[in-house]
């Protein structure tokens, strides 16, 4: 008799204990090591499999609350580590929060770290909420594990944990690597961290209290750099300098998005010359990506441009490979000076993508001089496609898109797509005349598409 499909057994064996070792050790990947022990019940096969699991992750949130809980969490990770085969560790990952003496705890990491090192760890994650640790030290065998192909450390607490380092320190082989919620105050040993990597390809680096970061590398690819501030913890500019001809991807934003249009209002209130401070970093920052082929700005940073003294009078850096231009802004005077700023020193842009962000003074009169000094018959001489998302309608959206058509020859396609609020009679009548004013505008191209949403 042909064995029916559904039937959970065959023979006298349940299907799962048929499966082979690796397809259960996938399906126990997905969930807490301390589930995956239990789970050996399912099935006599299954009894000592989880001996041999190349994916572990323990989380101190599977056990309940409480110092005694703590305890338990301990011993578990300990008999795991000491009952388990010698088989490799492929992931390795520990999660701490809601510990009652964390800085006792961390003897217990990093003896489960070395443990995983022993075993040829090639990916490892280590967050711990809530450190009260003025630093850590990070075991030096860690650093100098040549199987490590991936590193996650992220902590967090009311101040930030000092990073400390090993003097020597190699990884062949990560190519990915991410810090989060410490202080990286060695700049020395942090720069020799970075050149002990020579594949790294990945590198993020999410709400750290950084002074000076000098990263140089060869293969990296892709830069991430979140921050909560601007300033560092002791108040000062978060300086980094980075040197990667080979890089592709190159992220800096801020981390309280929440607090942006504080943030905006706070700016907006410093004396120019600490404006005029910010300004400069801008400009210095367009200097170091002038081979970007890719780039996303934010309306802080337009804003925060705009108010560089030398805009017009310095001699500009050529972004000649930029090609995709994609601005998240403001419909305020300060972000069009920039946008036009940018467009005259990107001859070669054929997209442009705008994002509008909500904010009262966008109804504001930018003036018709906005652009002035900034405009070339030149410029734009290659854009094709212009997209506005969430666009309002307003007077400065359509002084941004006279400058665009005036300039455009090759332009073929605009698309605009309107604010979902955007629906109230007073507001369709109101569309309907930006409409009319929008197709009245004189082009310098013939063949442009106009498409409202």
């Amino acid at each position: 008799m042909e064995e029916s499909r559904n039937a959970p057994y065959f023979n006298g064996e349940d299907r799962i204990s048929r499966l082979p070792d690796a397809l259960i050790h996938h399906i126990l990947s997905f969930i807490d090591t301390k589930y995956a022990v239990q789970a050996s019940v399912l099935s006599k096969r299954w009894m000592g499999i989880w001996k041999s699991l190349p994916f572990l992750r323990f989380s101190r949130r599977s056990f309940s609350r409480g110092k005694e809980h703590d305890q338990k969490f301990i011993c578990f990770v300990d008999m795991v580590c000491i009952l388990r085969d010698d088989s490799d560790i492929q992931r390795f990952v520990l999660l701490l929060y809601n510990i009652d003496k964390l800085q006792e705890m961390t003897q217990n990491v990093n003896r489960w770290i070395i443990h995983a090192v022993r075993r040829n760890v090639q990916e490892m994650a280590i967050r711990i909420d809530k450190l009260h640790s003025p630093a850590y030290e990070i075991p030096p065998q860690l650093l100098n594990c040549k199987s490590l192909m991936e590193l996650v450390m992220h902590m967090s607490g009311e101040e930030y944990a000092d990073l400390i380092l090993p003097k020597l320190m190699g990884l062949p082989r990560l190519k990915t690597l991410y810090l989060g919620g410490l202080s990286i105050s060695n700049v020395e040993l942090s720069k020799r961290l970075f050149s002990s990597c020579p594949v790294l390809e990945t590198l993020h680096i999410a709400d750290c209290d950084v002074r000076t970061l000098t990263v140089g590398s060869l293969a990296l690819k892709k830069f991430t750099y979140v921050c909560k501030h601007l300033w560092s913890q002791n108040h000062t500019l978060a300086n980094i300098k980075l040197s990667a001809p080979n890089l592709k991807i190159f992220i800096c934003s801020s981390s309280a998005e929440r607090d942006k249009d504080e943030n905006a209002e706070t700016f907006s209130k410093l004396a120019s010359e600490e404006k005029e401070v910010y300004a400069k970093r801008m400009m210095k920052f367009l200097e170091g990506v002038y081979k970007v082929q890719q780039m996303r700005l934010s309306p802080g940073f337009l804003e925060v441009l705009s108010q560089a003294a030398d805009l017009l009078d310095c001699q500009p850096t050529r972004l000649c490979n930029l090609w995709h231009l994609m601005l998240d802004m403001w419909s305020v005077r300060g972000c069009l000076r920039a946008i036009a700023y940018l467009l005259k020193i990107s001859p070669n842009i054929t997209l442009i993508r705008l994002v509008l962000e909500s904010k009262e003074s966008n109804l504001a009169d930018v003036g018709d001089d906005w652009e002035a000094g900034l405009s070339s018959p030149e410029m734009l001489s290659r854009l094709k496609s212009v997209q506005i998302e969430k666009a309002e309608g307003c007077d400065a959206e359509l002084k941004l898109l006279s400058l665009l058509l005036k300039n455009a020859k090759v332009l073929e396609e605009v698309a605009i797509f309107f604010r979902s609020s955007v629906g109230s009679p007073d507001r369709v009548k109101q569309v309907r005349q930006f409409s009319g004013k929008l197709r009245a505008l004189p082009t310098a191209s013939s063949k442009i598409k106009i498409m409202l949403f």
